[in-house]
């Protein structure tokens, strides 16, 4: 549906996406006549955005002939995405490198404008949004608004555009639909609806899997492991959840990595993921679904509105003071306390995830008296023999 109703619903749940035609028109209509097309990702583009943007970006060129811009904010940092622009070929320009009244068009793709992740220059109103996460914020100033957070992804948004309407999709363009959906639902268990299932079928029987091999087996580099060790002997479990500050990292991607990893914990229903880099203190919520979880809620709340996601899950990105004695350690501690409040964890349930070293186990313990009873033998056997 295209709406500026940020509790709306096209009807993705039921696996048919009857307003696709209609849709499809709209964008159509708003772009015909444009020649110079800019297509702005959210902060740092994931899988989602890239491949929500890359087929939005075929759109143009198939219907008009027009190759659109990619422009982005922030960074991509994760191994695995930078694998997805190297194997698909998908250039994407740092906006500060642009002049946005150089275009004249602008879409925005899995974000949208109010949003802690959509850093569009002052002044500059989208002329297309297409997004999935929701919001509080009206998109009324938006010529053609296709939002709906009851998809499970942005990819399957525009990938509904091309199938529905029985355009064809290149294998680049398929594959890199596919890893987006692929990524933002969790192999198709979190937040996927029957509409999503079927575009993910529909792109993946095009889709080149050997590419798709390569960019989910991107080798990482070792301070992957530095941060991920850290995150572990760092990591508390209260009551039923479990909260983790990574320091500083070399790339925000990292805080949901470690978020979604943590959450297989058995027993963990709430999990809080942060680090810092830059001028950002980065925040990654995961939950279990159930009555009333809102992670959503949560994150907005903890980060004074500078967050928000779905009811399972979701981000905040808070600025860092750039005062002398801003303390991101600290910043960490104050979000903490504020996440144990607002889903009602116990504090005094809390203990490390991971034993630090040198920790006295009942392991330990017992090795320790074992081997000082064996010294203890071997010295009376000495005393023994010498006498």
């Amino acid at each position: 549906m295209t709406t500026t109703d940020p509790q709306a619903s096209n009807g993705a749940s039921n696996g048919a996406h009857a307003e696709a035609p209609q849709n499809l028109r709209r964008l159509l209509s708003v772009a015909r006549g444009r020649r110079r097309p800019l297509i702005h990702l959210q902060h740092n583009p994931d899988p989602d955005a890239l491949g929500s943007a890359t087929a939005l970006q075929y759109m143009f060129e198939r219907f008009f002939g027009v190759q659109a811009v990619l422009a982005y904010t922030g960074r991509v940092g994760r191994v695995e995405n930078r694998a997805m622009l190297r194997h698909l070929n998908i250039k994407i320009r740092p906006s500060y490198k642009i002049d946005y009244d150089d275009y004249d068009l602008v879409a925005v793709v899995d974000t949208h404008p109010g949003s802690g992740t959509c850093q569009l220059p002052k002044g500059v109103v989208p002329d297309v949004v297409i997004d999935h996460h929701p919001s509080l914020n009206s998109l009324e100033d938006v010529e053609f608004p296709y939002y709906d957070p009851e998809f499970g992804s942005t990819s399957t948004m525009v990938g509904a555009l091309l199938v529905e309407n029985g355009i064809p999709i290149s294998t680049r363009v398929a594959t890199a639909l596919t890893y987006g959906i692929k990524t933002d639902t969790m192999d198709l268990s979190r937040g996927a609806t029957p509409l999503d299932e079927r575009i993910f079928r529909e792109v993946y029987a095009v889709a080149d899997k050997r590419v798709l091999s390569h960019i989910e087996r991107a080798r990482v580099p070792q301070e992957y492991f530095v941060v991920l060790e850290r995150a572990l002997r760092r990591a508390q479990v209260t009551d039923f959840a479990l909260t983790t500050f990574l320091g500083e990292i070399d790339h925000s991607d990292m805080v949901a990595e470690v978020a979604d990893l943590l959450f297989r914990l058995d027993g963990i229903k709430w999990v809080m993921v942060s680090g810092f880099n830059g001028p950002l203190l980065y925040c990654s919520i995961r939950a279990l679904a159930g009555k009333d979880v809102k992670a959503g809620a949560v994150a907005r709340e903890i980060s004074s509105g500078k967050g928000g996601g779905h009811d399972t899950f979701a981000a905040a990105q808070i600025p860092i003071p750039e005062s002398e004695d801003a303390d991101p350690g600290q910043m960490y501690e104050d979000l903490r306390e504020r996440f144990l409040k607002e889903v009602r964890a116990k504090k005094s349930l809390t203990r490390p995830l991971t034993v630090p070293p040198g920790a006295q186990t009942s392991d330990s313990v017992s090795q320790s008296r074992g081997e000082a009873l064996a010294r203890e033998a071997d010295r009376e056997a000495e005393a023994r023999e010498r006498s």
